[in-house]
């Protein structure tokens, strides 16, 4: 089965690499406009590691995108619902400290998530 975290990482990961080539942009020129360290972005490349969201934004402000059209790239993510677009959008228009609480809730709706399955998981050890 494959790992939805390591797909997606690939793919975001990818996705930097075909912007790159698209606008003739070497790793390091995109690093200087994206006002990202240039170890942090071949880190996110060599090592191919999962951007964080406020590096993606800076990616994309350099390269002159939102993150929705990042995201929109029908061979980033082909099935993009929708609802998932419309998100994408509405991020787009959040404050900064809006998109601070918006990933602190998604963060804590993880936490609830893994908490229920350790707690199911604990059941069923007993059981």
């Amino acid at each position: 089965m494959t790992d939805t975290r390591t797909d997606t990482k690939n793919k975001v990961i990818r996705r930097i690499i075909e912007l790159c080539r698209e606008r003739q942009l070497s790793q390091y020129k995109l690093a200087q406009i994206s006002d990202i360290p240039n170890t942090t972005l071949n880190n996110m490349i060599s090592q191919n590691k999962m951007p964080t969201i406020t590096s993606l934004e800076r990616l994309c402000k350099g390269l002159d995108i939102t993150l929705a059209e990042f995201f929109s790239s029908e061979k980033l993510y082909p099935d993009v619902t929708e609802e998932q677009h419309e998100l994408l959008q509405l991020w787009e228009t959040l404050e900064p400290n809006e998109k601070k609480m918006v990933k602190a809730y998604i963060r804590m709706l993880e936490e609830c998530r893994e908490a229920a399955r350790d707690k199911a998981q604990g059941e069923c050890d007993h059981a």
